[in-house]
């Protein structure tokens, strides 16, 4: 990041959505009414014009070197050489975002700052110091503590299932909203935008709190860790679908949905708000997000619109 590139939470958004507007007007496919919709997005907010401002800027000089020479001539005609170009500017250029964007799920430098995770599209099977298997979904990073006796994993994105071999000293699971200590057993961690989400599969555990409340857990069951304490969970099909490469949904929302999907996604997934809280009931394969998409477009009334081929959005039908 460049000197001065500071920007707060409210200020990524508006970049991400300038990014956007970029992506599609590039596509060669920008319809007169989008463009009216993007002159209303650049007068509702300050931040939406310094946003977009800053990525122009970025922009025009990675790609001053190239006015006038063959490669600036393809890009007007070759998707790919957009493609390629725009992430260049992206990071080359120094944007704000590099932090934000890029280790967002389905960008290349999601979970770099952890001692263990996986990337896009991939799961992995871990052998923790004690023996206990670890298996990490898709964009999930832990660290890992296992000095003086200790043994503590540590969720920071993601989801992981771990079996625990029996010892002396418990595990410790954790994660930013509470934390759970098993002797051994079987044991599921899934962190959400707002919440976590933690499955007993085998064993006895004593799960605590933020706020310092304890409860007991016996296999089968499962919780719910946020920011008010520990609440109470309903399963919902299989919660271990996922470790298959399978998607299990019963009547939940659309947002919640695609929050699945974006680890297996190449590239980003934005969600029009008019359709986030679609119903939706089926199995969809983890491995294969476009075909996911595909099949929820053939079921709910959305469209599927893709730029620059790693910008997907998903608008009202």
């Amino acid at each position: 990041m460049l000197p001065g590139d500071s920007v707060s939470a409210s200020g990524s958004s508006a970049l991400l959505e300038a990014i956007d507007w970029y992506a599609r007007q590039a596509s060669g496919t920008f319809s007169i009414e989008e463009h009216q919709h993007f002159l209303r997005w650049l007068a509702e907010s300050p931040q939406h014009k310094a946003a977009w401002g800053q990525l122009e800027q970025r922009l025009a000089q990675t790609l001053a070197p190239l006015a006038g020479t063959p490669a600036r001539g393809a890009l007007q005609v070759s998707s790919q050489q957009r493609r390629s170009l725009l992430r260049g500017a992206l990071c080359l250029g120094g944007l704000a975002l590099g932090g934000r964007l890029l280790s967002e799920p389905g960008f290349p430098l999601a979970g770099l700052r952890s001692d263990l995770s996986t990337g896009t599209a991939q799961r992995s099977t871990f052998i923790l110091p004690d023996g206990s298997s670890l298996l990490l979904n898709a964009q999930s990073a832990v660290d890992l503590d296992f000095s003086n006796g200790q043994r503590r994993v540590r969720l920071i994105d993601g989801g992981l299932l771990v079996d625990v071999v029996r010892a002396q000293t418990p595990l410790e699971l954790g994660c930013r909203y509470g934390s759970a200590q098993l002797v051994s057993g079987r044991c599921m961690l899934m962190l959400q935008k707002t919440e976590a989400q933690l499955f007993l599969l085998a064993g006895h555990a004593t799960v605590l709190g933020r706020s310092g409340e304890r409860m007991a857990l016996d296999a089968g069951q499962s919780i719910r860790l946020t920011d008010q304490g520990i609440l109470p969970s309903e399963l919902a099909g299989d919660p271990q679908a996922w470790t298959r490469g399978l998607l299990e949904v019963h009547h939940q929302s659309l947002a919640s949905v695609i929050d699945a999907l974006r680890p297996y996604h190449h590239g980003s997934i934005r969600l029009a708000p008019e359709v986030a809280e679609l119903r939706i009931s089926g199995l969809f394969y983890l491995d294969d997000s476009d075909q996911a998409l595909a099949a929820l477009s053939d079921v709910l009334p959305i469209r599927i619109e893709r730029y620059l081929g790693w910008w997907t959005r998903i608008v009202p039908a």
